[in-house]
C-alpha cells in the first residue's frame, strides 16, 4: 500500500467570531476582538466489561466514547451589551430617544430557568504562507449552541476580559462540528 504524503494547514489567530441566532428572523452578530476560543468534545464515555477467569481473559465487551457536542467559550476584548443578552439570557433597556443605544443589562432572575435563544457559533481563523501572507481562512462551526451565565473578571489596571460559555449540542444524524475552508472571509 502506498503512503500519502499530507500537507497541512497553519492555522492562526480569531480573525473574526460570528454568532447567528437560530430563529424565524436570525440576527447575525459579529465579532473582531475576540483574542482567545476554546471547543472542548461532550463525550459519552463508553464502557469495557472483561471476562477474566483468574489470569486469563476470555472475553472483551467494548461500547465506543461518542461525541454528543462541544463546550466552547471564547473571549472578547470590548463588552458587547446585545452578546451578553443572547448568551447570558437577560434583558437591555435602550435609551428612549436614541433607540440604538444600550442604557442597561439586567442578568436573569436568581432561581428561575432561563429560556435562551439557540445560535450558530462561527470561529474564523486565517491560513498562513511562509512569507506570513494569507492563503485563506478557515471556519469552524457550531451548531445550536445555548449561552451559559456570563464569567467576570476584573482587575486592577487591566481591561476588563469576558468569557463568554456555550454548549453545542448536535440533533439527531448531524455533525458536531463543521470546518469549512475559505478563500476568503464573508462580506
Amino acid at each position: 500500500m502506498a503512503a500519502i504524503n499530507l500537507t497541512g494547514k497553519a492555522l492562526v489567530n480569531v480573525v473574526r467570531v460570528e454568532v447567528v441566532t437560530e430563529e424565524t428572523t436570525p440576527k447575525t452578530y459579529r465579532l473582531g476582538t475576540s483574542d482567545k476560543a476554546n471547543a472542548k468534545p461532550k463525550v459519552s464515555q463508553g464502557k469495557e466489561e472483561i471476562l477474566r477467569v483468574k489470569n486469563q481473559i476470555l472475553a472483551l465487551d467494548k461500547t465506543e466514547d461518542i461525541v454528543v457536542g462541544y463546550d466552547v467559550d471564547f473571549e472578547n476584548a470590548l463588552m458587547a451589551p446585545e452578546l451578553f443578552a443572547l448568551i447570558d439570557g437577560g434583558t437591555l433597556t435602550y435609551d428612549p430617544v436614541e433607540t440604538t443605544k444600550v442604557t442597561k443589562y439586567d442578568a436573569p432572575t436568581q432561581g428561575v430557568a432561563v429560556s435562551r435563544t439557540p445560535f450558530t457559533l462561527n470561529i474564523f481563523t486565517e491560513e498562513k504562507e511562509t512569507d506570513g501572507s494569507i492563503l485563506g481562512y478557515a471556519k469552524f462551526a457550531f451548531a445550536h449552541c445555548k449561552g451559559k451565565p456570563v464569567d467576570y473578571q476584573f482587575e486592577d489596571g487591566k481591561f476588563t476580559a469576558s468569557k463568554l460559555e456555550m454548549e453545542s449540542r448536535a440533533k439527531k444524524n448531524e455533525k458536531p462540528v463543521t470546518i469549512e475552508f475559505l478563500d476568503e472571509l464573508p462580506a
